[in-house]
Formats: structure tokens, sequence, C-alpha cells
């Protein structure tokens, strides 16, 4: 064989060579990958949720594919929910729960599901006082 031929064949392979391993580098994610991910289960929020330091009550009927959430709240009472919705975080559910009633302009939780313990932990914005505080509401059977 001659020495351009060669030439031209080295350079062929080495091309081939780069579209093969860059074609490898963007594939998606092989099956056994994504079998071993966390699967995010936006019913698992579905329920009655009894904060653990009161009688406050988060109500969650349905989650939706859109990521919002048709919730109540109780402090014991109803209290207006302004909005409430869901979203992946990290490989875990969070909910943004935001009252708007009065004494509650736009106080929020904002609580995420600890499948471990079976809990939404998270953090209450208190807006009228303007503080944060750690709550835990764990879930109960209504009889």
């Amino acid at each position: 064989m001659k020495k351009p031929t060669i030439i031209i064949l080295s350079l062929v392979a080495a091309v081939i060579l780069i579209v093969v391993g860059l074609l490898y580098i963007n594939k998606e994610p092989s099956e056994s990958v994504l079998t071993n991910a966390k699967t995010i289960n936006k019913n698992l929020l579905v329920g009655n949720w009894l904060r653990t330091d009161s009688d406050y009550r988060i109500l969650i009927s349905k989650a939706n594919d859109d990521g919002s959430l048709e919730a109540n709240y109780f402090n014991p009472n109803p209290i207006n929910v302004g909005k409430a919705n869901w979203e992946e975080s990290y490989g875990n559910i969070k909910i943004i729960v935001e009252l708007r009633d009065v004494n509650y302009p736009s106080s929020t939780y904002t609580l995420n599901y600890l499948p471990d313990r079976d809990i939404l932990a998270g953090e209450y914005y208190q807006a009228v006082e303007g503080l944060t505080f750690y709550v835990e509401f764990s879930r109960y059977r209504v009889n």
C-alpha cells in the first residue's frame, strides 16, 4: 500500500473513532441506570397530615401532573389556601402551601416528603410576625 493511502485510511479511522466516542458520551442513560434512580410518586402526598406540635392540619386530596395540589388547611378551623404546589427537588418531593386569609397574608409552608419516616418536614414562614419555624407533619388516619 502506498504511504498516502495509509495516511488517508488512518485519518478516516480516527474520525470514525471520534464520532463513535461522541455518540457514546451523548447517549441516553441505560435502563439499569434508570431503574436504580429514585422514582418520584407524587401520590404519596395524598392524605391527612397533622402538625406534630399542634392541632394544625393539611389535607391533600390530589397531586396533579401539572405540579398543583388540591389542598385544604385547618387551624383547627378552615384557612384559605391561596395556592399549593409540589415539585421534585434533588430526587425528593417538596410541597409549598401558601395561606391567604385573615392573619395569614402569604404565610407559607415549604415541606419535604421524607419517605423513610412518612412525614412532611420543613419550614413554616409566619408572615404576620416575619418568623420562620421548623415544623413536621405526620400522616394520620381519619376514622
